[in-house]
């Protein structure tokens, strides 16, 4: 959900707008990294996660950064429900999709944040909240995992660093009539 990280893996595509997973809940995994992983419907969980359309050569792109398939695999048709439409009239609000996520199906368990990885997850935080993703989402399952800015020593790196750095973040990509998620291990929604 980093928007200024996806315009530059991914420069042909097309912010859609924001949209739900339901029965899916996203977590730290071992690795140290976000990943998403069903859950039962009595517990309720959601991911909110932002809608690309893509091409073929940004889903190229987007394998070769989530590491498909050797670190995250892609899962095809997981429904997502549109919540906030951007100005791209593609999907009305309330439609659903058939999207295709990445998602780490070998890493399964909740872990420890990776250092490196925790001003990424700020960075997700400010845009999904600038989206409409509401806080209390990002209280009850990013906060768990990803300390506050004041917890942490941030590393100084530069932004040709941080751009050289794999990020696995939550996005939703549709090809055709195919929308595409990807989270660490999981194409992120």
């Amino acid at each position: 959900m980093w928007r200024e990280q996806m315009e530059r893996r991914c420069p042909d595509s097309k912010f859609i707008g924001v949209g739900t997973l339901r029965n899916w809940r996203w977590f730290i995994n071992e690795r140290g990294v976000a990943n998403l992983i069903r859950s039962e419907e009595d517990q309720r969980d959601i991911v909110y996660g932002f809608i690309y359309q893509i091409n073929a050569r940004d889903e190229a792109n987007l394998d070769r950064y989530e590491g498909s398939p050797e670190i995250y695999q892609k899962v095809h048709d997981v429904t997502v429900e549109l919540i906030v439409r951007s100005k791209v009239d593609v999907v009305g609000i309330g439609d659903t999709l058939d999207t295709l996520v990445y998602m780490d199906q070998n890493h399964v368990t909740d872990g420890k944040i990776r250092q490196e990885y925790i001003p990424r997850m700020h960075r997700v935080m400010e845009d999904g909240i600038r989206e409409g993703i509401p806080t209390a989402y990002f209280d009850k399952y990013f906060k768990p995992f990803v300390p506050s800015p004041s917890s942490y020593d941030a590393p100084k790196m530069k932004s040709s660093e941080l751009s050289m750095q794999r990020k696995h973040l939550v996005h939703m990509f549709i090809q055709g009539t195919r929308a595409c998620l990807p989270v660490d291990g999981i194409c992120r929604f």
